[in-house]
């Protein structure tokens, strides 16, 4: 059976640095953990004060959590990802799946992941940038690792006047023209399917941009 005390406890800016001796009936060995003040939940402990098992396996823990968290927010400071993505990010770096869990839900709470706003972000940059149609646009996000009903939710409240004025952007600077070659033609219907807008959606443009010619 093994006994667990504290060997040392000393606080800094980066948080709860605790030294943790381990005794069995035959070693003795020394763990150090950092520790966010945050998780911290044993008050003020003494130099050779005795903890239960329960006790270390929670700061070792704690300990694992708050070097996700600090993980997490170098991965946040470059880049905005969905919290799917974080989690798969984070496993990279061979933290446990539920700590990784934890540190994408910690991520959300405190506002670091907004998905919702993210997505909105994102799917206005490649609507008025990258004049992507509906499919493109969900397809990239979803790849992204964000979830289908905030993608779905955010698409829907773009007007449908919206694409359909993109893809008269994309006939106008790429086309000029509708193609009077019929495999010219036929080529311009894939290349504007790739981009994301339907059957529909490109015979009603191809329509109206023919009238305006």
């Amino acid at each position: 059976m093994s006994t667990y005390s504290i060997k040392s406890v000393s606080e800094s800016p980066a948080g709860i640095s605790v030294s943790i001796q381990i005794g069995t009936a035959d070693t003795n060995e020394t763990v150090e953990y950092l520790i966010s003040r945050e998780f911290w939940h044993w008050g003020r402990l003494q130099s050779g004060a005795a903890i239960t098992e329960e006790e270390y396996l929670g700061m070792d823990r704690s300990a694992t959590l708050s070097r996700a968290i600090a993980r997490m927010k170098g991965i946040l400071s470059y880049s905005g990802v969905s919290r799917r993505t974080l989690i798969h990010k984070l496993k990279g770096y061979d933290f446990s799946e539920e700590i990784c869990e934890c540190a994408a839900d910690y991520a959300v709470e405190h506002g670091m992941v907004r998905e919702e706003l993210q997505v909105e972000h994102a799917i206005d940059t490649y609507l008025r940038r990258k004049y992507w149609g509906r499919r493109r646009i969900a397809a990239e996000l979803s790849a992204k690792g964000y979830p289908r009903e905030v993608i779905e939710s955010a698409l829907a409240d773009i007007p449908e006047e919206d694409f359909m004025h993109a893809l008269h952007v994309i006939l106008e600077r790429k086309y000029g023209e509708i193609p009077a070659d019929p495999q010219e033609k036929q080529k311009m219907i894939l290349s504007l399917l790739r981009m994301g807008y339907s059957g529909n959606e490109i015979k009603d443009a191809l329509a109206s941009f023919a009238d305006a010619e």
